[in-house]
């Protein structure tokens, strides 16, 4: 009786399965070993990520001392300057970017100043192009030599620079401001941005701005013409034309004004109750840098606003006498149940007079 062959492939299979088994077990990983490997993995993502933040934050430090220096040549060409203690920046992704102690911005020719502790500006590892300002709570402004506390204790303050590096976004949105005997305003927004490069169209608008203030309460104290409150401030504005900032700031405005540059306002308007006034027009700069103010306007109750500033003696009586002839002439009441005429007419502020009817009612000095 012959005996069938045995087969030998299965345990051939068998040892092959064991040898793999065996081989594999030396690539198996403890669990202690697993998070030795996890732990290293993000410590080296973490190092890579800070490190990329502490490099770009090196950058964005010089592309600021050139703007703080941009600025402050613009300040000085301005009649502005200012005046620090000190000034300190940090690469480090976890600190501060930069602080200014004891700000202070102030007008060369007048007791006009602006003072604050300090100044502190930061961004964000993730949007590092994107800054955050932070004020000092102790801030003061001198207005005719007059000191004034000034307390802003709710804000946002940010910036934003572009792919060049200069200044793309400005926004300021503060509440319940308060001036120590001045006026307390419950909202304020200041907002600003570019539109374009630098190579824009000279009749296209190179940047954007809007102005708003809401319920803005005067001091009982002072002396100013109709009602304590004003109800709403807006200005929305245009910057028209190229701003070249890479040339120094007189030239570059000189430049840009050559061009026929100017800010178009495109809605401006102002409601102190009783007085309305709602207009458009146009704010450029004379040869001496002089602003120069051209509007159309639509208001209510401009002539008691324009006779209690003559009875304060702000306004000059000649002027105003003739002004308001011409007024007269053309007011209306717009609905029969009005209190208050209705009037449109230019106003504007050119050689730092005001004229309300191309007649000078106002010399500043």
């Amino acid at each position: 009786m012959n005996t069938p062959p045995v087969d030998n492939s299965i345990f051939d299979l068998e040892e092959k399965d064991a040898a793999a088994e065996k081989k594999a077990s030396k690539f198996h990983l403890s669990s202690n070993q697993k998070w030795a490997a996890f732990s290293f993995i993000i410590a080296f993502l973490v190092v890579l990520l800070f490190s990329n933040a502490y490099l770009q934050r090196k950058a964005l430090i010089y592309h600021i001392k050139q703007n703080m220096l941009y600025s402050l040549q613009a300040l000085s060409e301005s009649a502005w300057d200012v005046a620090y203690d000190d000034i300190s920046f940090n690469a480090f992704p976890l600190a501060d970017l930069g602080t200014i102690k004891n700000i202070k911005i102030y007008n060369k020719y007048d007791r006009r100043s602006w003072t604050c502790e300090y100044v502190n500006f930061d961004n964000s590892i993730l949007m590092p192009s994107n800054f955050k300002i932070t004020l000092a709570p102790k801030q003061f402004l001198m207005l005719d030599g007059k000191p004034h506390n000034l307390s802003i204790p709710n804000y946002q303050f940010s910036f934003s620079l572009s792919s060049t590096a200069y200044i793309q976004k400005i926004l300021f949105q503060a509440y319940n401001i308060a001036i120590q005997d001045l006026a307390d305003i419950e909202e304020f927004s200041f907002a600003f941005k570019t539109l374009a490069p630098n190579d824009v169209n000279p009749n296209a608008a190179f940047a954007k701005s809007v102005l708003e203030l809401k319920n803005i309460k005067l001091n009982g104290l002072l002396n100013y013409p109709l009602s304590q409150n004003i109800k709403n401030i807006f200005i929305d504005s245009e910057i028209v034309g190229k701003i070249d900032f890479s040339a120094p700031f007189a030239a570059a405005l000189r430049e840009w004004l050559a061009q026929d540059g100017l800010v178009e306002i495109k809605d401006a308007q102002i409601n102190w109750p009783p007085f309305l006034m709602v207009g458009k027009g146009t704010l450029t700069l004379n040869e001496k840098f002089a602003p120069v103010l051209r509007m159309n306007t639509t208001s209510k109750a401009l002539m008691p606003l324009i006779e209690q500033l003559e009875q304060q003696k702000w306004l000059d009586s000649k002027g105003v006498f003739v002004a308001k002839i011409l007024l007269n002439n053309k007011s209306y009441k717009n609905d029969e149940n009005d209190e208050y005429l209705t009037v449109t007419t230019p106003i504007s502020v050119i050689d730092n007079s005001l004229l309300i009817e191309k007649i000078a009612v106002k010399k500043f000095d």
